[in-house]
């Protein structure tokens, strides 16, 4: 009898020998990771101390948990217990990505468990790993010993992707959580099956694929993420690059945008081919190029510009709830679209949006507004995009019947707000 894999989201197996940094990475990553990522503690027999923030059990609590089927995977290594908890099975069901630090022993029976599965290895220089591992302090001097002298724990292991960790946390962060977005997943799911909610993965012609969309999102193939968050529902469409962006609940960009800097508020529609907060070269300089301030990139023995890239990176752009910016449209840093703006096709924005004001040309201007301003000052107050998923629902068919005013009187002072009693304001009870 043949047990279904779960999915449709994905466990991303973090492997490495010890002192490469894993549990750095995967700290760093949880600092910058959005709701479609998970990274569970781990139950480990070892006493609190320095390194992984896990969680501390005793031989026996954790015989107990495990007999108990709290933990989803274990495994025994250099004296311990580890066990990942059950609990993430729930999150690959609601198409998250769980990454976890994880033994080489237990590779075969997570891929044998979830739909989609992915490997990671983390590497550094023998020099580098030596110096982690005096600084930790977790291990006397025999022990270190032994781990150095260890072979890598997955060598002969098909990987989906190697990151080389012999730089900061944060590259090394930035480059996992990479990973976890654009990896391809291993499946193997025959060829010919039902559509699933995990077929909504593949790459499809409309910004909203196939099928319903996850909670967690979607990204499909080709996109590259590195750092910034994503929130619920949201998408982002093939070939796509974001870098250091907050994508709001419900917002997407089709496909081939490419974002830098940027935060980006709730249910905004961003059309293809869109570019926001194009970072900048120094015009006051000698030179536009970068081998100014990428200069590690031409010389082995020359540092990158950290102050230019911070100051460069610190110019973000903001765009407002309920957006819609269309085809091939620009955005300069430092510019703020406010909330129900709408950006023509091909326009270059190079100054701050009014709220519901729709702006087109190069350079941008506005046209007209959506909504005169007393109604768009009632709808920003309402601020129906903070409103949670099941409200939404609920309230779906006046979206699609009421126009904004009718909308409005029906729910500025909430659906069932009851009203006022006079007598009671003036401390008399009715008859």
């Amino acid at each position: 009898m043949t047990t279904q894999k779960i999915g449709p989201g994905t466990f991303v197996a973090v492997v490495g020998a010890s002192g490469v940094g894993k549990d750095a990475l995967i700290a760093e990553t949880r600092r910058h990771a959005g709701p479609d990522v998970s990274l569970p503690q781990r139950h480990i027999t070892r006493a609190p101390g320095p390194g992984e923030n896990h969680l501390p059990r005793s031989a026996h609590e954790f015989q107990v948990a495990s007999e108990a089927g709290h933990f989803a995977i274990e495994w025994s290594a250099h004296g311990l217990r580890y066990g990942i908890p059950i609990e993430i099975d729930d999150d690959i069901r609601d198409g998250r990505s769980v990454v976890a630090n994880v033994s080489r022993s237990v590779l075969d029976e997570l891929a044998a468990r979830y739909e989609h599965f992915v490997v990671v290895r983390i590497t550094v220089s023998e020099a580098v790993r030596a110096s982690r591992l005096r600084t930790r302090g977790r291990e006397d001097v025999d022990d270190m010993a032994r781990r150095l002298h260890r072979p890598d724990p997955a060598p002969d292991y098909a990987v989906d992707a190697e990151i080389r960790n012999d730089g900061t946390i944060a590259d090394g962060a930035a480059a996992l959580l990479r990973v976890i977005r654009t990896t391809p997943r291993r499946t193997s799911a025959p060829a010919k099956r039902t559509p699933a909610v995990s077929e909504s993965h593949a790459v499809s012609e409309s910004p909203v694929g196939p099928g319903a969309l996850p909670p967690a999102g979607i990204v499909h193939e080709g996109s590259t993420l590195v750092a910034g968050t994503l929130g619920r529902y949201t998408e982002v469409g093939q070939g796509s690059r974001l870098a250091d962006v907050e994508l709001g609940d419900y917002s997407y960009c089709d496909r081939y945008c490419d974002l830098a800097n940027t935060t980006v508020g709730k249910f905004s529609n961003i059309a293809s081919f869109v570019r926001i907060g194009a970072t900048d070269h120094p015009l006051d300089r000698a030179s536009l190029h970068h081998f100014m301030y990428r200069s590690a990139k031409y010389w082995p023995d020359a540092e990158d510009d950290a102050r230019w890239l911070a100051k460069r990176s610190s110019r973000r752009t903001t765009i407002g709830h309920d957006t819609w910016i269309g085809h091939g449209a620009q955005v300069k840093p430092d510019v703020v679209v406010g909330n129900g703006a709408v950006i023509a096709s091909g326009a270059i924005v190079t100054k701050d949006v009014p709220p519901y004001a729709i702006v087109a040309g190069v350079p941008a201007r506005v046209i007209r507004f959506r909504q005169p301003p007393e109604i768009a000052e009632r709808l920003e107050r309402l601020a129906w995009w903070d409103w949670d998923h099941a409200t939404l629902r609920e309230r779906l068919d006046d979206f699609r019947t009421l126009n904004a005013v009718d909308l409005l009187d029906r729910y500025e002072q909430g659906p069932s707000t009851p009203p006022l009693d006079s007598s009671a304001l003036c401390g008399h009870r009715p008859d």
